[in-house]
Order: structure tokens, then C-alpha cells, then sequence
């Protein structure tokens, strides 16, 4: 199975092939630093914080069609609403691994400059 759904996405974006290599690009930039932040958030003590960095890994995983990586990260999210930061920090090894699957199939054109 696919880590991926390339085609739906491209379809969502009316065929544009150059587009998608760019959003490929942020998510290649802002992946794992987001991941970063969200375990950095959690350390300081800052659920909420870590809840918004949850949600924006989700949102970019929908961005490149990384539906399972969506899922988890909106499984992390919800769980982080819920005021349970040591369950949201349960589910970062999840995270981090299906997100390191992403990168690997992520096609590498399209680099974004900071």
C-alpha cells in the first residue's frame, strides 16, 4: 500500500503537477521540524502548543495525500484536546516513523528555499 495518494491530490490540484512538487517541497522543509517542536512543546510543558503543531502536521500530510500520517496526527491532536499530554507523547513514535515513510516516498523535484 501506497504512503502516499499522489493522484488524488494532484487531481485536487486540477492537474498541477509543478504545484504539488512544491507543497512536497515545504512538507520536505517543515516536516520534522514540526515533529520537532510538537515533542519540544510537550517537554515545556505546553499541551496547547503541542495540540497546534499536531494539527499543522496534519494539515500538511493532507496537503501531500499522506493519509495515514493525516490520521495519526489527527489522533495525536484529538488525544492532546483532551488534556492528555502523556497519551499525545505516546503517539509520537507513530508519528515520527510513518512521517520518516512519507519523506522516503515524497518525490525530491521541487525545492522550496526558506
Amino acid at each position: 500500500m501506497a504512503v502516499i495518494n499522489r493522484e488524488e491530490v494532484v487531481a485536487r490540484l486540477g492537474g498541477d503537477e509543478e504545484l504539488y512538487a512544491q507543497i512536497c517541497g515545504l512538507f520536505r522543509r517543515d516536516g520534522r521540524m514540526l515533529l520537532e517542536r510538537l515533542q519540544g512543546a510537550l517537554d515545556a510543558g505546553s499541551l496547547e502548543l503541542a495540540v497546534r503543531y499536531a494539527q499543522s502536521i496534519k494539515s500538511m500530510a493532507s496537503n501531500v495525500g499522506a493519509e495515514e500520517l493525516m490520521a495519526l496526527a489527527a489522533q495525536a491532536e484529538q488525544v492532546g484536546r483532551d488534556g492528555d499530554g502523556v497519551g499525545l507523547g505516546a503517539c509520537l513514535p507513530q508519528l515520527e516513523q510513518q512521517l520518516l515513510s512519507v519523506l522516503q516516498e515524497l518525490p525530491v523535484k521541487g525545492p522550496i528555499s526558506p
